[in-house]
């Protein structure tokens, strides 16, 4: 008898924000590997893990994926062709297993790097969505990320102040994850072109912080874990213009 792997999204950090058909299946699987990344010095780090630890889940299932922090892709796509083997040794004795991760399976996952190997080998798989953290963030900023025919942008790894400048003048929202790569420039940047931000870090947890003010925001070291949502010019400032805006919108277009 064959098993199945599940990919199961765990949500942005706030435990309760994952759905009840991930947590159910967590519940159901004999092993639930997560991600984690080890230091050179060894130090061992896991957001997954401390998601998990927060959910009715047994812990004795939990096995960790560890990706040792390197820009050097290579380390990273050997522990993705381990991570394989064993999901794959799982499966054929028939077992029930869970590859997690934060945020959306689909999203930036550790379980994107394993699909193609699960269709060539006729494994049979399943994908459970979850609340990425822009959407959190979205929320959290009390503000729409678009409306009507907006364009949403979501844009990691930015190389320039140009780049940016580009994707601002073509999009109504853009989204910058992975900002802790553009720290060296970005405060000054948005202080330069007066841009309306939603900025926060660590969304869903108990270290979340969240602001829309320059000054509030250079006081930031800005982690990995944050995030920046550029609202266009046609955007409301507030919830109460949100509301005098959405009058203005034919009811037949509004969801």
């Amino acid at each position: 008898m064959s098993g199945k792997v599940f990919g199961v999204a765990l949500g942005p950090g706030d435990p309760e924000l994952i759905t009840v058909k991930a947590l159910n299946c967590l519940k159901k699987s004999e092993k639930i590997y997560y991600p984690a990344t080890q230091s050179l010095k060894g130090n061992q780090d896991s957001f997954s893990l401390v998601i998990l630890k927060q959910l009715d889940v047994e812990e004795n299932k939990f096995v960790p994926i560890m990706v040792p922090m390197s820009k050097d892709r290579s380390h990273a796509v050997k522990a993705y062709a381990n991570l394989f083997i064993k999901v794959q040794k799982d499966v054929e004795e028939g077992k029930q297993v869970s590859v997690v991760s934060e945020g959306d399976i689909s999203f930036f996952s550790t379980f994107s790097y394993l699909l193609e190997d699960f269709r060539k080998n006729s494994i049979d798989f399943e994908m459970i969505p979850g609340v990425p953290a822009f959407v959190l963030g979205g929320s959290a900023g009390k503000l729409p990320l678009a409306t009507q025919n907006d364009k949403l942008l979501i844009a990691p790894d930015l190389e320039n102040e140009e780049e940016l400048q580009n994707l601002l003048n073509q999009n109504q929202t853009v989204v910058l994850m992975k900002i802790s790569k553009v720290r060296d420039w970005i405060k000054e940047f948005i202080q330069n072109h007066d841009l309306k931000f939603f900025y926060g870090e660590y969304l869903g947890t108990q270290k979340q912080f969240t602001c829309t003010d320059i000054e509030s925001l250079n006081e930031r070291q800005i982690p990995y874990f944050a995030i920046l949502i550029f609202y266009g010019n046609n955007k409301p400032d507030s919830v109460a213009d949100l509301s005098a805006f959405n009058e203005n919108v034919p009811q037949e277009k509004q969801r």
